[in-house]
């Protein structure tokens, strides 16, 4: 009964919503992002080299979520270079606090200047097993501290080929903002087939995805989806910056590998600030 209910809901979703948020240019306030997931990446020495030759932009929201250990330098160099720049970390635990070795709570994000954090990350749910349970109460941890989850959803290649992706994200989504009704959070698509691995998906495909995702998250939170910004995360780079960034329901990019080097993520920066000053 559960699953005719939740096929019946994915369905008149896709039939009412689905199509026609991808061919309309929506009114809305949704923020352009880009941010740097510099993963287990990078020392002190490389991260003061990379703000040094760094130069930003004030037209597009910019995070840089580094290392754990790297946050508090991190915040004192974007400090040190007066840009506006925003600060995450790449994982929290749902605890306030208390005997996990190894983990890092909210309250210590927010001590070295965290306004977001990744959570969900593809890499997560693979090495470190992750689910959409755990997802859900690490959510709810940051947003009741005030930080903005960056909240990561994918498809792996086998579920693609099966003609699964729409089946996998609504599950991801429902599960990750259960008993949530707040829009307080970003939503990034990285299919899994695409991170690290050179292969992107193309711009029309992604839009088409993120006009899916959003249909699913008026489900959830109503109105307030129109205001949430869906970025792409699958091997974002300087080359098809310029795809993704034409397109009105891709809010900007969470970047891996591209984001290591100030020129390539600066280049990648400038596209999206182009387009938003074009808009």
């Amino acid at each position: 009964m559960e699953q005719s209910i939740e096929s019946y809901i994915k369905n008149l979703v896709r039939e009412t919503l689905g199509h026609t948020l991808g061919e309309m240019q929506v009114q809305s306030d949704r923020r352009i992002y880009v941010i740097a997931n510099w993963k287990m990446n990078k020392s002190l020495a490389e991260t003061a080299e990379f703000f040094q030759e760094f130069k930003s932009s004030n037209d597009v929201s910019v995070v840089v979520c580094p290392p754990t250990q790297l946050l508090y330098p991190t915040q004192l160099f974007i400090k040190q270079s007066g840009k506006p720049i925003g600060l995450g970390g790449q994982n929290v635990h749902w605890a306030d606090k208390g005997a996990y070795t190894g983990e890092t709570s909210i309250s210590m994000l927010k001590d070295v200047g965290c306004e977001y954090v990744i959570i969900g990350h593809s890499e997560r749910r693979q090495y470190a097993h992750e689910d959409d349970v755990l997802v859900n109460k690490k959510v709810k941890q940051a947003i009741k501290a005030g930080l903005i989850p960056i909240i990561c959803i994918g498809e792996t290649l086998e579920e693609k080929n099966s003609m699964r992706t729409e089946q996998v994200l609504f599950t991801q989504l429902f599960g990750a903002l259960k008993e949530i009704d707040s829009g307080d959070f970003i939503i990034a698509y990285e299919p899994v087939w695409a991170i690290g691995t050179g292969q992107s998906a193309t711009a029309d495909l992604a839009h088409q995805t993120h006009s899916y995702i959003r249909s699913v998250l008026k489900q959830i939170v109503g109105e307030k989806a129109e205001n949430i910004s869906i970025l792409y995360g699958g091997s974002a780079n300087e080359s098809n910056a310029a795809e993704y960034s034409s397109m009105s329901d891709i809010d900007g990019v969470l970047v891996g590998g591209a984001s290591l080097k100030a020129q390539s993520f600066d280049g990648i920066i400038k596209v999206f600030a182009k387009g938003e000053q074009n808009s």
